[in-house]
């Protein structure tokens, strides 16, 4: 059980959530070292959670969010996931919050275009849903910002 303090709290797509109780949660996985977890301004122009990960050989951020997926509500699964060799940390030996990267949405992977009708469809309905000018076969709902409430628009 997490007991966490109420400077942790957040509210995120009209829930409330403690970022110190899924940093929890991501450290019980096996293969995580380290874990942080803030909520920022994400792809879509909303306030989205974004996870910070150090992982052993062997394990990666797309393992860790599937796992994490099993043992939290889906709202308290980061949008994000970044993965990094060691999280930043203060003089004193504490996480240094304020120097986690933001993400490079640009570079998260090569743009592929709608190669179809249907396609071509379901980008531009993800365009207008979640305000993002150009989505591709390869994006995420969830990791552009989507989550149920916007998968019902």
């Amino acid at each position: 059980e997490y007991i966490g303090r109420i400077d942790d709290q957040v509210k995120v797509r009209g829930y409330r959530v403690e970022l110190g109780e899924i940093e929890s949660a991501l450290r019980h996985i096996d293969g995580v070292k380290e874990a942080a977890v803030l909520a920022r301004t994400g792809q879509s122009g909303s306030k989205e959670l974004f996870g910070y990960i150090s992982v052993k050989a062997g394990t990666n951020a797309e393992q860790v969010r599937s796992l994490l997926a099993r043992s939290l509500p889906n709202y308290m699964v980061p949008a994000y996931i970044i993965e990094m060799e060691n999280l930043p940390l203060t003089s004193n030996g504490k996480l240094n919050r304020k120097a986690l990267p933001e993400p490079d949405f640009a570079s998260k992977q090569t743009y592929i275009p709608p190669r179809n009708e249907l396609e071509e469809q379901l980008a531009l309905i993800w365009q207008e849903v979640l305000g993002i000018q150009r989505i591709g076969i390869g994006d995420s709902f969830f990791e552009l910002g989507g989550h149920s409430i916007k998968a019902i628009e």
